[in-house]
């Protein structure tokens, strides 16, 4: 539960789904079909649309059995369209920065566009929180869940290759839910690096800032970058890691976002791969 002794538990995983049939909620935007689709469990809900696989809403009791939106986000899809802070999207085909917008498979050299400075940030300018995903299922019951897949094209963002990519939102318990993600490369080799990149807050939406909340994230290394990222091998130690025990975000934590990022490389299978709780 988001509050007291509870934890909401996130898990970040690579299977193989299975297809299914697509939802019918959509409403048509255009030549695009923009859907709307809600999983429930009990008290505990979750919102999702299929522009860039984006998490709209989350909500979940309190100890004392408030129920709160306790994802960051924008009142109108609008907002969604013209973000540029990524709120709840699955972003891709590559999350963080790719230094200079550049990088070479087999000897060959790529070039990405650059949106970030001189750097490629989350896929470019056109990533996948910004293009629409198509429902390859949707399953309600007691584990309610649903399966977003997109195909990227050969030299989308300057990336070589076409990619068929799925993810799955998935509630699996009283008060935790899952994040899976699936890559394939169809014809090329290419780099691949999701995220989901929802802005927590488990007081709620709107009551204040995290500070105080206690982090866990089962990592083992991390990528991390300031003004001008190194193009060093993923999974390299950087200096600051991640917080393998629990730790609670403090000011500190706060001036470090100014001047840096981190991007985490979780190697962990099983029951989740980050706990937060207040």
């Amino acid at each position: 539960m988001a509050g007291g002794k509870g934890a909401l538990l996130l898990c970040v995983a690579i299977v193989l789904l299975a297809i299914g049939n697509g939802g019918a909620e959509a409403r048509k935007q255009g030549k695009q079909s923009l859907g709307f689709y809600e999983l429930r469990r009990g008290e505990f809900s979750m919102v999702v649309t299929n522009w860039g696989a984006t998490i709209l809403a989350v909500r979940i009791p309190d100890k004392n059995g408030h129920i709160g939106d306790v994802v960051l986000g924008y009142k109108d899809i609008g907002s969604y369209v013209n973000d540029t802070t990524y709120f709840g999207a699955l972003v891709g085909r590559v999350a963080n920065r790719i230094a200079g917008g550049r990088f070479t498979i087999r000897d060959r050299p790529y070039h990405t566009f650059r949106n970030d400075g001189n750097n490629t940030l989350h896929g470019g300018h056109r990533g996948f929180g910004q293009v629409f995903w198509s429902v390859r299922e949707r399953v309600t019951g007691e584990f309610p869940h649903i399966t977003f897949s997109y195909r990227s094209y050969d030299g989308e963002q300057g990336f070589p290759g076409a990619l068929d990519v799925l993810v799955t939102y998935k509630i699996d318990g009283d008060c935790s839910y899952s994040v899976t993600m699936y890559a394939r490369p169809l014809d090329k080799p290419t780099p691949v690096n999701l995220a989901q990149h929802t802005y927590w807050n488990l007081r709620g939406h709107g009551n204040g800032t995290v500070l105080g909340h206690a982090v866990q994230i089962f990592a083992s290394a991390a990528t991390s970058s300031r003004r001008e990222p190194s193009r060093r091998s993923p999974g390299r130690p950087s200096t600051s890691g991640p917080p393998r025990r629990p730790a609670r975000a403090s000011r500190r934590w706060r001036a470090a976002a100014t001047t840096s990022t981190s991007c985490w490389t979780a190697r962990r299978t099983g029951r989740g791969c980050a706990r937060w709780r207040w």
